[in-house]
């Protein structure tokens, strides 16, 4: 994101960065990988439908062996890394596969324009493999210390995860990070999570907290990269850098 920036991240799926109407091979070109993260859900959900919260084991319903189990980051580590990305492509029920394809539409589409693709992708992917591990390591420390709440085993071994919602928020970090008044923007997505798991009801808290870490993390990151543009544009400006060797917005 550089020049001005934006008082509201978002930008309408059909609009470039500056507003102007886009014809639709643009629209497609300029977000290929929204549009192939669309089409790939899509596609499994027509295939395999959705999964269960609770996949018991051994199952015979075919997303259960894509989804994370938390315990696997420490009793089958191979099989941890496997699913941090192999159940980004599956969901649970209607509300989540809908939240996510609103949060592509909303923030993903949006970040391909604002930062690049190659940078949404590294938000997304890299925050949700992080916020696992630390939601994991926290279960897990939770039951350690605290055996007798049952909450902590639950999360840790009671259900599974999948969905690519905690990536997405991450990517919402970034973008919320980036804008005139950035608190503004953190302060509008809190409310949001609160009505999500206080008053809606559509997330178990476990999710929730992912939810919140992601998009802390998307914002710190966020604010890096614009340290770090700043600090390229300041140098364009004295001459000691040539605009064509700033990352592109791939």
């Amino acid at each position: 994101m550089s020049g001005d920036r934006p008082t509201w991240p978002m930008i309408w799926p059909w609009n470039d960065g500056k507003g102007n109407r886009m014809h639709w091979r643009d629209i497609l070109n300029s977000r290929r990988f929204s549009v192939s993260y669309l089409l790939i859900i899509a596609l499994l959900f027509a295939l395999f439908g959705l999964g269960p919260r609770n996949c018991p084991i051994p199952s015979d319903t075919i997303i259960c062996d894509f989804v994370i189990r938390p315990y696997n980051l420490f009793e089958a580590p191979h099989i941890f890394v496997f699913t941090l990305f192999s159940s980004f492509w599956f969901h649970n029920n209607p509300d989540h596969i809908l939240l996510v394809a609103a949060l592509i539409v909303v923030f993903l589409q949006t970040a391909e324009i604002r930062i690049g693709a190659k940078r949404a992708m590294i938000a997304m992917f890299s925050i949700h493999a992080l916020v696992v591990v630390m939601m994991t390591l926290y279960l897990s420390m939770g039951d350690y210390l605290n055996p007798e709440v049952d909450w902590y085993e639950f999360g840790l071994r009671g259900r599974n995860y999948m969905g690519g919602s905690v990536g997405l928020f991450g990517v919402g970090g970034v973008l919320f990070s980036q804008i005139k008044r950035p608190i503004v923007g953190a302060l509008f997505y809190s409310g949001f999570e609160f009505w999500n798991a206080y008053i809606y009801e559509g997330a178990a808290l476990y999710v929730s907290m992912g939810h919140v870490t992601a998009f802390t993390l998307g914002f710190i990151l966020g604010r890096y990269w614009l340290h770090q543009d700043s600090k390229q544009f300041e140098a364009i400006a004295v001459g000691q850098l040539k605009e064509e060797d700033l990352p592109g917005e791939e």
